[in-house]
This record gives C-alpha cells, structure tokens and sequence, in this order.
C-alpha cells in the first residue's frame, strides 16, 4: 500500500467500531456496510478498529468491491480509510 499521511485523506464520515468486535458474528461489518450504503461511490469512510478488525475489514472490503486507500496502526486502533465501490 502506498505510504500516504493520513491527515491527506478526506472522510465523508468517521464510524468507530472497537467496541462492536465479536470474533463470531463480525457485528462491525453489518455496521461498515450500512454506513457504506449512505455514501455516494468514491466517496471514504474512516473506520476506527482493533487490530484484530483490521484482517476482517481488508477481506471484506475485496470482497465487495471496494477500495482500501491506507491503514494506520497508532499503537492499536487502527484507522482504515475505505473508498466506496459502486
């Protein structure tokens, strides 16, 4: 992934996803989808996670066509910036 600053990236909306983490049912992915649906495509989401959301959020974004533009790790949150799809 290219190196980029974060404070270069513009999010539409910030969403905050730490405290939904359930390794079972994946909660904070039906949350990112829902928050997804609300932007126009090409528009980002910033999405606060743990490192342990971070490898579920990159297999999910592929999977449904949208972009990962960088990922920061700040002594674990993780800041995820994803470009919607169309």
């Amino acid at each position: 992934m290219p190196e980029m600053a974060s404070e270069m990236l513009r999010a539409e909306k910030t969403l905050d996803v730490r405290g939904l983490f359930n390794p079972i049912d994946c909660r904070s992915l039906g949350v990112i989808k829902l928050v997804l649906q609300e932007l126009q495509p090409g528009q980002v989401l910033e999405v606060l996670a743990n490192r342990f959301q971070q490898r579920e959020i990159q297999a999910w974004v592929k999977k449904f066509s949208h972009r990962l533009l960088h990922e920061v790790d700040e002594q674990g949150l993780v800041r995820i910036y994803i470009e919607k799809g169309r």
